[in-house]
């Protein structure tokens, strides 16, 4: 499946968004991450397959931020870039499809180092090959943080 992914951003001449502008019929198990108003300068992600189908959803928090409590996190300075939501689309699951998309957000920005803190996602996570950080208070979300080798053959 061929994926086509679309920044969408505010224009300068945009006062302001009151939520993303994403595909309305679509499904997904989260709405409420993508039904609320984003912060002063929103990065969003909508991706569409070969048919023009929305099936997935990135929000980036440009550079984001590493909680300094996390143990043994390795120092990531102006290059960082933190994937706020990832979600596929129900209809959407299933296929490769959130896999596909973290690969080809690492290679659009191949000069920026990707993480997320995990909601519910570990294996998923993992799975790309990326470093696993817990808090240690416990009960927080896990950090993952993309390889310095970038791509994982495995992907």
């Amino acid at each position: 499946m061929l994926l086509e992914l679309v920044d969408l951003r505010p224009r300068p001449c945009d006062n302001r968004w009151w939520v993303p502008p994403f595909a309305e019929n679509v499904t997904y198990e989260h709405p409420h991450w993508w039904n609320r108003q984003p912060g002063e300068d929103p990065w969003f992600v909508q991706v569409l397959d070969q048919t023009g189908i929305e099936v997935a959803r990135v929000e980036f928090d440009d550079p984001g931020g590493i909680n300094l409590e996390y143990a043994d996190v390795p120092e990531l300075g102006d290059e960082r870039l933190e994937i706020q939501f990832i979600e596929v689309a129900i209809g959407a699951r299933g296929h490769g499809v959130g896999r596909r998309v973290v690969r080809n957000l690492m290679e659009r920005h191949p000069d920026r180092r990707l993480f997320a803190y995990s909601e519910g996602a570990d294996r998923f996570w993992a799975s790309l090959g990326w470093k696993s950080f817990e808090h240690p208070a416990g009960g927080y979300r896990t950090l993952f943080v993309q390889s310095p080798d970038g791509l994982r053959t495995a992907l």
